[in-house]
C-alpha cells in the first residue's frame, strides 16, 4: 500500500478536526441556529477544498461528473463565510430568496465547463481528465480566474461589512464588553492571508514550478488547519463576544445625508444639547454599564434618531466615547479625592459604569494620557 504524503496526513487530520466541530455544532444547544447551520456547510465545503479526497478517490472513478461537482462547491465558500459574518452582525438575520444570487459564480463555472465535460459522455469526461495536463485547459483556467475574482469580491465585502458593524456599535453602544468586531476583523485577516497563499500555491501549479507547489501546498494545508482550529476557539468557546445589531439600524452619515442635516458643532450651545448635557451630569445614565443610545432616548422622551443625529453627528462624537467621557470624569473625581482612597481601581471601574479592567484603562488612558493608578498618584500629591 501506497505511503501518505505529508500533505494527504495534513488533510485527514482537517477533514477529522471539521468533522468533529460539525457533530458539535449539529448537537450543541444554540439559539443561534442559523449560524451554526452556515458554520457547518463552510466546514463542510472547507474540508473538501482543503484535502479533495472525497472527490478524486471515491466519486471521479465512477462518477466522474458528480466529481467536478463536488470540486466546484469551492465556489460556495466565500459566500457561506460571508453570510456566516452576516449572522453575527445582525440579530435579526434570516436566509431569503435573494441570498440564492450569490450562487451565481457556481452556476457560470457549471456552464464554462458544460460544452466539453458535463455535456459529454463517460469516456469523453475520462479523456478531457486524462489529458496531458487538463488544468492548462481553457475551461479550468476560467475557472481558476473566476474563483480568485469571487474570492477577492468577497473578502472586500466582508471587510467592508465589519468596519460598518464597528462604527454602528459605536454609534449605539457604551458597553465595550459586546464589541466583537476585532475578532471578525482578525477572522477575515487570516482567511485572508490562506488565500494568499493558496493563490500562490495555483500560480505554482499553472506555472509547473513543481517544488514551489509542494511547499505551497504544506503550508495551505497547515494554515486551514489552524484557521478552523481558531473558529473553534473563538466562536464556541467565546459566545459573550457576539453582539449583533439590528439590520434596520442606519449609520449616522447616511441618516445626516438623506436628511441633510447640518451640524451644530459650532454652536454647542443648543437647546438640545444642554439639556441632554444638563441630564447627563445631573441623572448620571452613563452609570448603567449595558447604556444604549436607545435606553438614553427613553430616558429623555427624544426620538432616538433625533438623539442619534445629536452625538454622533452635532458632537462629533460616537455615542460610545460620549457616554465613557462622563465615566472618566467621574473616575477622576473619585481617584482625586482623599476620603475615597481606600476605593481599588476595579471597584471604581465597576461605580463609575465600566465592566471591565482593560475597557476602563483604554479610555482613561485616552482621555488623561495616565493611567489611573498615575492620575491619583499625582492628583493626592499635589493635595498632600
Amino acid at each position: 500500500m501506497e505511503s501518505l504524503s505529508f500533505e494527504n496526513v495534513i488533510s485527514l487530520i482537517n477533514v477529522f478536526v471539521s468533522g468533529l466541530l460539525i457533530a458539535f455544532l449539529l448537537t450543541a444547544k444554540s439559539k443561534g441556529k442559523t449560524s451554526n447551520t452556515l458554520l457547518v456547510l463552510f466546514l463542510l465545503v472547507n474540508a473538501q477544498d482543503a484535502s479533495g479526497m472525497l472527490a478524486s478517490y471515491f466519486v471521479y472513478p465512477k462518477f466522474p461528473g458528480w466529481g467536478m461537482i463536488i470540486n466546484s462547491t469551492v465556489f460556495f465558500k466565500m459566500p457561506l463565510l460571508f453570510l456566516y459574518i452576516q449572522s453575527i452582525v445582525y440579530s435579526d438575520f434570516k436566509l431569503k430568496k435573494i441570498h440564492l444570487l450569490h450562487l451565481i459564480p457556481w452556476v457560470l463555472n457549471l456552464l464554462i465547463l458544460m460544452p466539453r465535460y458535463f455535456a459529454v459522455d463517460f469516456d469523453a469526461k475520462w479523456a478531457f481528465l486524462n489529458a496531458i495536463d487538463y488544468r492548462n485547459t481553457i475551461e479550468i483556467r476560467t475557472s481558476y480566474i473566476l474563483v480568485h475574482i469571487q474570492i477577492l469580491v468577497y473578502l472586500i465585502m466582508s471587510f467592508i461589512l465589519i468596519k460598518k458593524y464597528k462604527t454602528l456599535l459605536l454609534e449605539n453602544y457604551s458597553n465595550a464588553n459586546l464589541f466583537n468586531h476585532k475578532w471578525l476583523f482578525q477572522l477575515i485577516l487570516l482567511f485572508a492571508i490562506e488565500a494568499f497563499i493558496a493563490s500562490l500555491k495555483n500560480a505554482f501549479m499553472f506555472l509547473h514550478l513543481e517544488n514551489a507547489y509542494k511547499y505551497t501546498l504544506m503550508v495551505t494545508g497547515l494554515l486551514a488547519l489552524g484557521f478552523i482550529c481558531w473558529i473553534v476557539l473563538k466562536a464556541l468557546h467565546s459566545p459573550e463576544l457576539f453582539r449583533g445589531v439590528n439590520s434596520n439600524l442606519q449609520l449616522v452619515k447616511n441618516i445626516a445625508h438623506e436628511e441633510h442635516h447640518i451640524s451644530e458643532i459650532d454652536s454647542l450651545e443648543s437647546p438640545e444639547i444642554t439639556a441632554l448635557k444638563k441630564y447627563m451630569k445631573e441623572e448620571k445614565p452613563y452609570l448603567n454599564a449595558s447604556l444604549t443610545i436607545y435606553d438614553l432616548s427613553k430616558e429623555i422622551n427624544m426620538n432616538v434618531r433625533d438623539l442619534s443625529l445629536l452625538i454622533n453627528h452635532d458632537l462629533n462624537q460616537h455615542f460610545f466615547d460620549f457616554v465613557n467621557e462622563y465615566r472618566i470624569e467621574k473616575a477622576k473625581e473619585i481617584l482625586r479625592d482623599s476620603e475615597q482612597v481606600e476605593l481599588t481601581i476595579l471597584e471604581i471601574l465597576y461605580d463609575v459604569g465600566f465592566n471591565s479592567k482593560s475597557s476602563f484603562n483604554t479610555a482613561f488612558k485616552k482621555h488623561t494620557n495616565l493611567t489611573p493608578t498615575q492620575y491619583r498618584q499625582n492628583a493626592l500629591k499635589s493635595v498632600a
